[in-house]
């Protein structure tokens, strides 16, 4: 196994010395490429990313579906709400902040 890496070596090390020698002729296009891809990104992603959110607000916007008031008179659906909802709803004296519990002690100790 280590006479494979033993060959591979003086190749790694080639292609290394041609990188460093080289590396203004290499990193040159790939900085160009990927300036280009920015530039395209921001030419045609940003006007579609704005597209997309104002169309989504549109769909937002749109108004709710009419809703028969018959329905709301029928005696099935009145039972149904009433079977829903609680006979006497429980009190709830401050609903900001109950739900936390009271930080005690300072976690670390010094000496």
């Amino acid at each position: 196994m280590s006479s494979i890496f033993n060959s591979i070596k003086p190749a790694l090390r080639g292609v290394g010395s041609y990188i460093s020698t080289n590396k203004d002729q290499i990193l040159k296009p790939l900085l160009g490429a990927v300036g280009t891809l920015g530039a395209k990104a921001l030419t045609e992603g940003i006007p579609a990313l704005i597209n997309r959110i104002a169309n989504k607000n549109k769909l937002s916007r749109a108004p709710p579906p009419e809703v028969d008031l018959k329905i709301l008179e029928d005696p099935i659906y009145k039972k149904i709400l009433q079977d829903m909802t609680p006979p006497n709803p429980m009190p709830v004296s401050n609903i900001v902040g109950s739900g936390m519990k009271k930080k005690r002690g300072s976690g670390i100790k010094k000496f």
